[in-house]
């Protein structure tokens, strides 16, 4: 039994598992009164047993001390505001624990052969799922509603009249900002960091895709990648390499401008900046800021009653860690990636697989200003794989941070 359990190929199929269940799997809803679990919730206890019996492999690092500390202060800041009795606040504790637990078990895999053996074929199973639902073949997209509802499936191609309107990708996430963030993460896994004209067909692919879901947020988060790669010297571009990723990538918006509006018909979401919903984010911003400043240190705790109450949505991840958490609870949070952003950069040997760790922290550090991207079960996990199977503190190697 042991044996089985500890196998690297089965860790390495577990995995695959894992991350199909989180990109496929839709949520599963016990009761009314509970949130929704995923496969990933429901198999968390056998993930736990597995990191056991691998536990000589894993060496503990003062980064998980980070998750530690930050669950035990959520329970602070809830006795202080005095919510220690509401059941729904400790699921942001079980969220940090899981987190941490899906880090330690990613660790566990190696890079080359895990990628290898799931990016492409997840990368296409997901891109096939997605152009079925955009297009509505064989009435995929009537399919995928039944199966996983909400609004944004709802209303695809509709504005709230329902009405015709641009058409943002959404798929299995349910959400096209998700869904962009899940496109975004291939993207940069696919992205020619040594330039090879292979490769870059994979990554205009997965950038289309991108567009497709018009979400600006993630469009200008990869947008503003190329002069982080360009500052920290990750690729080996040279003129004309950039030449032909920023004309492809312009020549792609206007492609995916025309696929999305039905040729230019409707008005295109991504090219409408002062938009009702982005007034309304500030509006949101300034109203939670406000009571940022009554409770600076310890924060609301985490009520998100008070959310549904008023139909709020932060819309910023900063913003809603300091509003829950106060100012510890923020620098907990930014701790949680700029550690191992920082042991990315500073390492002694800089690998491609770094390198991408790098664009993508950076990525989810620049969403975060619009959207809340580790409150979501997906971008937790995608990020918690790119910190576990791109481990920077791992026996085999020293970086500077162990300094």
């Amino acid at each position: 039994m042991t044996d089985f359990l500890i196998n690297d190929k089965k860790l390495h199929l577990w995995g695959g598992f894992l991350l199909i269940s989180i990109l496929f799997f839709p949520d599963i809803h016990l009761s009314q009164s509970l949130p929704a679990f995923q496969v990933v919730d429901l198999t968390l206890p056998f993930t736990t047993l597995l990191i056991f019996l691998q536990r000589k492999r894993l060496k503990i690092h003062s980064y998980y001390l980070v998750f530690i500390v930050f669950a035990a202060y959520v329970s602070i800041t809830m006795a202080i505001n005095g919510r220690l009795s509401v059941v729904a606040d400790y699921f942001e504790i079980y969220k940090l624990l899981k987190f941490l637990i899906l880090i330690m078990f990613f660790s566990l895999l190696e890079y080359k052969t895990f990628t290898k053996q799931w990016m492409k074929f997840l990368f296409i199973t997901l891109a096939v799922v997605n152009i079925l639902h955009f297009y509505n073949v064989f009435g995929f997209h009537d399919l995928l509603y039944k199966i996983y509802g909400g609004i944004n499936l709802e209303y695809f191609g509709l504005n709230s009249l329902k009405e015709p309107a641009t058409k943002r990708m959404t798929g299995p996430a349910g959400n096209p900002n998700i869904n962009a963030l899940i496109f975004a993460f291939f993207t940069i896994y696919f992205l020619p960091l040594k330039f090879n004209l292979k490769q870059f067909a994979w990554f205009v692919t997965a950038s289309l895709l991108v567009l497709m879901c018009q979400s600006r947020t993630a469009i200008l988060g990869l947008t503003l990648l190329l002069p982080i790669i360009l500052i920290l010297k990750l690729s080996n571009w040279n003129w004309k390499n950039w030449l032909l990723i920023l004309a492809t990538l312009s020549g792609l918006y206007l492609i995916s401008w025309g696929i999305t509006t039905d040729f230019y018909v409707q008005k295109a979401y991504t090219n409408n900046v002062v938009s009702g919903s982005a007034t309304g984010r500030i509006a949101t911003w300034k109203y939670l800021f406000e009571m940022i400043r009554e409770h600076p240190i310890f924060g609301h705790g985490v009520n998100k009653a008070f959310f549904y109450k008023n139909e709020l949505y932060s819309e910023n991840e900063y913003i809603l860690m300091a509003w829950r958490y106060g100012a510890i609870g923020l620098l907990l949070y930014l701790l949680i990636l700029f550690i191992p952003l920082k042991a990315y950069i500073w390492c002694k040997q800089r690998t491609e697989e770094k390198s991408r760790a790098i664009l993508f922290l950076c990525l989810i550090l620049l969403v975060a200003i619009t959207n809340n991207p580790l409150q979501d079960r997906t971008g937790m996990m995608l990020t918690a794989i790119i910190i576990g199977v791109i481990w920077p503190f791992s026996k085999q190697e020293k970086t500077r941070i162990d300094d």
